[in-house]
């Protein structure tokens, strides 16, 4: 592999070499997708030095050569959903738009005076944090800091592909104005909310904050509760109505104890993963999927797999999943091998 370069052309060529694609750049020449059901893999080191380089050469922002920073896998939007990694580096702040798909975001690393902005609230950026955007609202990222930040993005353009309306600020001013108190979100979506009978359009932004993540999957742990097919695992749930975290997508989160290894199963929604922390394999359809920190990788629809936790550590996975889509358009259907 070569070294990523000083030029556009030479970040076009070395994210094509880690079967990636970045948003400003030209896409003629990429390489081509990769087959099979373990295809869709892209490794951190591809991922992390792709965005080092991006975040140098690749201007964002109002005046910027794109509205965003990302690098995507070539293989990815072949999927009705997709997981990307964005950076934002220090001093920059995106143009705040809205459109019709839901934006969720996993922060991977970020300094203290960065955050998301989503219909006139910061939310901080910390590790491990989840934070949604859902459909038609408006939102811009904002690094006030002398570092980098670095997140994953996960995506359900694929339901709605042909009407992604796309609509800048009133005036066309460039960013919004912070007018709620932090944690406003938080403050007010929890157990003790305003009153109200009515289901939101847009749907409120939710922060899930990695504390409360990591939590809830020790309490877990502590109470013996680990599923044979997927180890521990929880989901992200709506404070609107204690359902999927989006109507057409759920983030979770999985744990995996040192040396575990699942059942299969298969189920016919796309999963995509993100190794937040630990090493480890995914065996799709007896194709076997060897994963480290910082990877993504998805499982198709309908194949078997199961988890394998390689490391002398436990291993955690962050995913989305279509299966609230599928659920709703009355298609969702899952079987898991009996008799291992």
């Amino acid at each position: 592999m070569s070294d990523v370069g000083t030029t556009h052309e030479d970040l076009e060529r070395f994210l094509a070499e880690h079967h990636l694609v970045g948003a400003g750049l030209k896409r003629d020449g990429r390489a081509a997708p990769r087959q099979g059901n373990t295809a869709a893999h892209w490794e951190w080191d591809g991922i992390y030095r792709g965005l080092m380089r991006s975040g140098e050469i690749v201007t964002v922002g109002p005046n910027g050569m794109t509205g965003m920073r990302s690098v995507v896998g070539i293989e990815a939007r072949k999927f009705p959903i997709w997981m990307n990694a964005q950076i934002l580096m220090p001093g920059e702040r995106t143009q705040a738009h809205r459109n019709l798909r839901s934006e969720t975001r996993l922060v991977c690393q970020a300094p203290k005076n960065a955050v998301f902005v989503c219909e006139y609230e910061a939310y901080p950026m910390e590790r491990g944090d989840v934070v949604i955007s859902p459909a038609w609202t408006f939102h811009d990222h904002w690094n006030q800091d002398t570092t980098p930040a670095i997140w994953i993005d996960g995506y359900d353009n694929g339901y709605n592909p042909n009407v992604n309306i796309n609509e800048r600020m009133p005036n066309d001013e460039p960013y919004e104005e912070i007018k709620k108190p932090p944690a406003y979100g938080q403050r007010t979506l929890g157990l003790a909310r305003p009153l109200s009978n009515a289901t939101p359009f847009p749907l409120p932004p939710v922060r899930y904050p990695w504390a409360d993540t990591h939590a809830a999957l020790t309490a877990l742990r502590e109470n013996g509760e680990s599923d044979l097919y997927d180890g521990i695992m929880i989901m992200l749930a709506s404070p609107v109505d204690g359902g999927p975290t989006l109507p057409t997508i759920a983030w979770q989160a999985q744990l995996l104890s040192t040396k575990q290894k699942t059942l299969p199963h298969r189920h016919n929604s796309t999963t995509f993963y993100f190794a937040f922390e630990g090493e480890g394999a995914v065996v799709i359809e007896n194709e076997r999927l060897q994963y480290h920190q910082g990877d993504i990788f998805a499982v198709p629809a309908w194949t078997w797999h199961h988890h394998e936790n390689t490391n002398d550590k436990d291993t955690i996975l962050f995913s989305i999943d279509d299966w609230p889509a599928m659920t709703k358009l009355g298609f969702y259907m899952k079987e898991e091998a009996k008799g291992f």
